[in-house]
């Protein structure tokens, strides 16, 4: 059965990305901009060097991408500056990275969509390195490698949000990569909601519908204030706005609080190890973005690079 994937793809050639890195590093040459402080100065540059360059069908994809219900974006061969070693511990300078950010953030713009951070996860900050962070060998977490992300969405231990609030309180509407390097050539693989629901049979889709589910934060997420981890009790995996069907779910941290919901959680399980998906191998310069309301989306072990060149993305949620 072919996925029901719908994804945006498209490449930049080779003068825009030329024209649009070098006016990008004109503009930040002599200011040392941080992600986290500085971000709404980055993303004016960004925004304005990609509205000047990009051409037409790409800047009008980007202004329409939310509103078409698409579940992905993949935009290749945006410039690229120089980039230090991969910060495998985490956490790196993040005035050395101003172009790519700007970048990022631009494109997020551009997107009609606001970039924000989870409190209690990656130190509060908006970026976060996806890389291979020795630190967490055995944690299924996005700063690991040797072990397998089954199908996910991320925080889904938060309720759903709505135009106009608050971001930072609930589920992140969308994710968003930029890829620094992976010459591993590690997939990131996605599923479609609607090939997720058909995983399943009418009376175990009834049944993920109801409120007998509890979630937790995931392995890298931090406690609160209390040191108690985040849970949302009594909530179901699926539930459906005006659009269809949307999506909360971890399979480490999603239980189901009575046998048929635990039953009906096994099937689910069981139907998306079948599921059809696609593959998305991200390469030096690529940028993607995905619903993460109405995708699952999951990565597989891999043996990096040495640290220096091993694998790095830039992962920042917008809503």
């Amino acid at each position: 059965m072919a996925p029901n994937v719908r994804i945006m793809r498209h490449r930049l050639d080779n003068g825009v990305r030329d024209l649009l890195g070098k006016e990008l590093a004109e503009r930040i040459a002599v200011t040392k901009l941080d992600s986290d402080v500085d971000e709404a100065i980055l993303s004016g540059i960004g925004a304005h060097s990609l509205r000047r360059y990009l051409p037409g069908e790409i800047l009008d994809v980007l202004h329409v991408f939310a509103a078409t219900r698409s579940h992905a974006l993949h935009l290749s061969n945006l410039p690229l500056q120089v980039f230090p070693p991969t910060p495998v511990t985490g956490f790196g300078v993040e005035t050395e990275l101003a172009v790519t950010n700007a970048l990022h953030f631009g494109l997020i713009q551009l997107l009609g969509l606001i970039p924000f951070a989870v409190r209690y996860e990656n130190d509060g900050r908006l970026i976060r390195n996806v890389v291979p962070n020795p630190a967490a060998s055995g944690v299924t977490s996005s700063w690991g490698s040797d072990s397998e992300f089954f199908w996910h969405s991320d925080n889904p231990n938060l309720p759903f949000g709505e135009p106009g609030a608050d971001p930072r309180l609930f589920i992140p509407g969308y994710l968003t990569f930029f890829a620094v390097r992976n010459e591993e050539r590690v997939p990131t693989d996605i599923m479609a909601i609607e090939d997720a629901v058909a995983a399943v049979d009418p009376d175990t889709r009834h049944l993920l519908r109801s409120p007998d589910f509890t979630v937790g934060s995931p392995a890298s997420n931090d406690v609160d204030e209390n040191g108690d981890p985040h849970v949302l009790n009594g909530v179901p995996i699926l539930e459906f706005d005006g659009h269809g069907p949307r999506v909360r779910f971890d399979r480490g941290t999603t239980n189901g609080r009575a046998e048929p919901a635990r039953e009906a959680l096994e099937r689910w399980v069981r139907g998306l190890a079948t599921a059809p998906s696609v593959q998305l191998v991200m390469t030096s310069g690529d940028f993607l973005i995905f619903d993460n309301y109405r995708v699952l989306h999951r990565r597989g072990a891999f043996a990096p690079n040495p640290a220096a060149s091993a694998r790095w993305l830039r992962r920042c949620y917008a809503s």
